[in-house]
């Protein structure tokens, strides 16, 4: 069994380990994922086990190690955070020392999180898998505690290409929180202000109310990839997801960064706006 931990409320940290498994050529069924996210419903292939926020981390902890015991782990992934996002995977890392443990890497605020962590690192991941440039002080971090680097480009489904509208339309597009998805729909209303008749399709998870006559609002739609090329222009964050996704057209991509916890999507806007990869 390859087991996935995903901390994280939002769709992206899902979306982006259905990315790699796909990638990776890994078994669906042989996929169970550990979350607390409310979009599981969108991944019907894999299974999941559900942990809660409003539980205490030890809880977290318990319901890992319970996990790994039942499904016969071989290997273990962690998504993000390669601590746990409050250190809960400390104790598994002492509990299970000879499991075969595979750290996803993307870009986080690397001191920030560090420094919120209990001190010391009992793991030595046999490899990390990196998506994208990093800090330089988290790749030295993961070049000391990882026995193998793999850098990895995530392949997105494909699906037919289809116009949400047969008139013109601008995309919005983040699943929340409701202030992230206002920030973002204020500077598409910004750019169209001079254009009455303009449709704004906003595509998100979250209930928020705007006034304008222009702006549609659709929730629990997935995936929304298949409007992107018809629409004129498309306003996202700057998540790992959206500025992978609409690499294909940054021409029309606005993405606007957010000051996220540990996220740093000011840093990633920097180097994809330079046409930097790996």
């Amino acid at each position: 069994m390859h087991l996935f931990y995903a901390h994280g409320g939002g769709l992206g940290h899902l979306t982006r380990i259905h990315k790699l498994i796909r990638t990776l050529k890994l078994p669906a069924h042989a996929v169970c994922i550990i979350t607390p996210s409310a979009f599981t419903s969108y991944f019907t292939d894999y299974k999941f086990v559900k942990i809660s926020w409003n539980t205490p981390v030890e809880n977290w902890s318990k319901t890992i190690e319970e996990t790994l015991i039942k499904h016969n782990t071989n290997t273990f992934y962690i998504d993000t955070f390669p601590l746990g996002i409050k250190g809960e995977l400390l104790t598994i890392y002492k509990t299970f020392p000879k499991l075969k443990y595979v750290y996803i890497s993307r870009i986080l605020k690397w001191r920030d999180y560090y420094n919120s962590m209990p001190l010391g690192c009992p793991i030595t991941f046999s490899k990390t898998i990196i998506l994208e440039e990093l800090y330089p002080e988290h790749l030295y971090w993961i070049q000391k505690n990882t026995l193998d680097i793999e850098f990895v480009t995530l392949q997105n489904d494909r699906f037919p290409a289809i116009p949400f509208l047969k008139s013109p339309y601008l995309l919005v597009v983040h699943s929340g929180g409701k202030k992230d998805v206002l920030q973002i729909c204020n500077e598409a209303l910004k750019a169209c202000q001079n254009r009455p008749k303009i449709a704004i399709i906003v595509f998100t998870q979250v209930d928020v109310d705007l006034k304008d006559p222009r702006i549609q609002i659709f929730k629990n739609k997935y995936p929304v990839s298949r409007y992107f090329k018809h629409a004129e222009k498309i306003y996202t964050a700057a998540g790992f997801n959206s500025m992978q996704e609409l690499n294909l057209y940054k021409e029309k991509h606005i993405a606007i960064p957010l000051d996220k916890l540990y996220d740093d999507q000011f840093f990633r806007y920097a180097k994809m706006t330079k046409n930097y990869f790996i």
